[in-house]
């Protein structure tokens, strides 16, 4: 989780390490992107990640909007290549955040809010006008059961900040799926010292090989099943190892809040 690329600043996104680029337009056409308004190339001013669940409805993390003025944002559905194509832009109507929605500080460092989980971190965009030509993605009957393969949909970074590099660009201009697995609450609580909420929070990661994780600013990001329907919405992104003072790169179960369990509050 990250406060700091929340849409109150203005800086480059970061997203998941590793996974599996998807650049071709058409990819993902239900995934949003929320950025702040302006001029500056759109991967400067991407932010968190969204899903498109009703021609007027976007789901992201609560965290994403919490003391954010959404009238400087602005979302964009279903843009693979974000210098290439800035997909349906729309601005925002209103915005609600799950009632039960807080952050729980992280026992590595409980001043730093960054570095927090969260429970009910999950809140809903109401866009100015309807997307067209788009069919949103359905939500889910339940959570996925441990063991269910699932797939996260971003953009964002592809590897943390390296100081003796400063000239690389590490930007995730381009559309990846990171794949993953869905892990038990025993398994999730035993990876990150911070407080994992079974009531609105589940966790998935790339297991056994450890190669796709998530980093701050990939919040908000669809977590995807494959249901009778097609693609079904089971999660957002909401935090993962820097609870535990990981970055990323380094393994660590992603959590995500449980869209089915909590959707009918934002109604």
């Amino acid at each position: 989780m990250s406060v700091a690329t929340a849409l109150g600043t203005a800086g480059p996104a970061q997203a998941m390490s590793g996974g599996t680029q998807l650049p071709q337009p058409g990819a993902a056409p239900w995934l949003a992107t929320l950025a702040v308004k302006g001029d500056g190339p759109l991967p400067n001013r991407a932010s968190c990640g969204g899903a498109l669940i009703a021609p007027d409805r976007v789901l992201t993390a609560a965290h994403c909007l919490d003391g954010a003025d959404f009238h400087k944002a602005e979302v964009h559905i279903g843009s693979s290549v974000l210098s290439k194509d800035p997909g349906t832009v729309r601005e925002i109507r209103a915005v609600t955040l799950h009632p039960r929605y807080e952050l729980l500080p992280s026992p590595v460092d409980p001043h730093a809010p960054e570095l927090s989980s969260a429970a009910y971190d999950l809140a809903e965009i109401r866009l100015a006008s309807p997307v067209s030509g788009v069919r949103p993605l359905p939500v889910a009957d339940r959570r996925p059961a441990p063991g269910t393969r699932v797939s996260l949909f971003s953009h964002g970074t592809t590897a943390a900040p390296d100081p003796s590099h400063p000239e690389r660009d590490i930007r995730g201009d381009v559309l990846r799926r990171g794949d993953l697995t869905v892990r038990t609450h025993a398994q999730c609580a035993a990876q990150t010292p911070a407080v994992v909420d079974d009531a609105s929070v589940f966790c998935a990661s790339d297991v056994p090989g450890g190669r796709t994780t998530m980093c701050f600013g990939d919040s908000g990001s669809p977590l995807v099943v494959r249901g009778r329907r097609g693609p079904e919405l089971v999660g957002v992104f909401s935090f993962a190892g820097e609870t535990a003072g990981k970055v990323c790169g380094q393994p660590a179960d992603a959590a995500f809040a449980d869209v089915p369990a909590l959707v009918g509050a934002l109604k």
